[in-house]
């Protein structure tokens, strides 16, 4: 692979003018920011993107606390939900009454909107956290 040779900037400059640019309109070219200033690297992980000027220590504290907090909060909605469907592959097998299975279902559902209503101001305090600049 050969590499093409560089050209000088009066040579562009020339092929600019050639394609009909006019002196006022390669100034502007030349005096844009964004032809000087250096091209910052995208960040490869959230507390670079965030950058809230916590510590390593504290940050990874408060990552393993909502990875904890998460893990309980869907652990506890999915047993409740795996109740409401034992019991209601219990109930028309005929174990149990159609009012009571119907009723054990509901509460099972209702436990588990529960366990994500009262685990939701906990993950609003960690998402402050992790997004709000301080």
């Amino acid at each position: 692979m050969s590499k093409q040779p560089t050209m000088s900037l009066t040579a562009k400059i020339d092929l600019l003018r050639k394609k009909g640019l006019s002196d006022d309109e390669i100034d502007q070219l030349l005096a844009s920011p964004a032809s000087s200033e250096p091209v910052k690297a995208s960040p490869f992980n959230m507390a670079e993107i965030v950058n809230n000027g916590s510590s390593i220590e504290e940050w990874n504290k408060q990552v393993d606390e909502t990875e904890k907090l998460y893990i309980n909060t869907e652990a506890f909605s999915v047993l409740f939900i795996g109740i409401s469907m034992v019991i209601g592959i219990l109930g028309t097998k005929g174990y149990f009454d159609m009012k009571v299975t119907i009723t054990g279902m509901i509460l099972s559902w209702v436990f588990a909107a529960f366990v994500q209503i009262f685990s939701a101001p906990k993950y609003r305090e960690k998402i402050k956290f992790f997004v709000k600049k301080r």
